[in-house]
């Protein structure tokens, strides 16, 4: 632990942080920076993995903190023995795709564009579509959200993304919300082995993340 703190108590180290496509996109770029603020002697390194890959790499030990989404913001219980699990800042996510051709239509859904097939942020949508629509649309994994984006601005489908991807990165030329389909909040959770002790630069990171907002919150505060 000495080694791991300066002279005047500045955590230092590596903190290696697992994250679902959707969150390295528009969340883990701010956090860096901010951690790189806040702790100078910390270096984060980010590592893109599916939702079921972050848990595994969390309980052995591959990444220091996990971080992936959830539907439920009460659901903390551990899945896996000695694996802490707290819900953080919500996530709107909206369904997208080729503008529909009249208000109020009824838009054929011909495919789910996803990011992670893995992630919670896909249920809504297709358990939606499954039991209230009886279709069982095709899935086509588009590996990030941005070319999640582009697909179903190319009418090729209807994807599932955060809402300040389409309003601040992307604008909404081309590309419109499917008020027909179900909007949901999803929540990030951060994940970490143990529940007592840390190493400084862990528990640094973890203690910022938790008190960072999420990019739709800074958006509305305009920061």
């Amino acid at each position: 632990m000495s080694a791991a703190l300066k002279a005047n108590g500045e955590a230092t180290g590596r903190v290696v942080v697992g994250s679902t496509a959707l969150l390295m996109e528009y969340e883990m770029g701010e956090l860096v920076r901010e951690c790189r603020y806040r702790y100078p002697g910390v270096q984060v390194s980010p590592k893109v993995m599916t939702a079921t890959e972050v848990e595994t790499a969390v309980a052995t030990g591959e990444v220091d903190i996990g971080l992936t989404l959830t539907i439920d913001p009460a659901d903390e219980v551990p899945r896996v023995p000695g694996i802490s699990r707290q819900s953080l800042f919500k996530v709107p996510l909206v369904p997208v795709g080729d503008p529909l051709p009249a208000p109020g239509s009824d838009p054929e859904v011909g495919r789910v564009l996803v990011v992670d097939p893995d992630c919670v942020s896909q249920e809504v949508l297709l358990h939606h579509l499954r039991a209230e629509r009886g279709i069982n649309p095709p899935i086509m994994e588009a590996g990030s959200t941005r070319s999640a984006i582009s697909l179903a601005r190319a009418g090729l489908g209807v994807a599932m993304v955060p809402e300040v991807a389409v309003e601040q990165d992307l604008g909404w030329e081309g590309l419109a919300v499917v008020e027909d389909l179900p909007r949901t909040d999803a929540y990030v959770q951060a994940l970490w082995a143990g529940t007592t002790w840390l190493p400084p630069a862990v528990s640094a990171f973890l203690e910022l993340v938790r008190k960072t907002p999420g990019a739709a919150a800074r958006q509305a505060l305009g920061v």
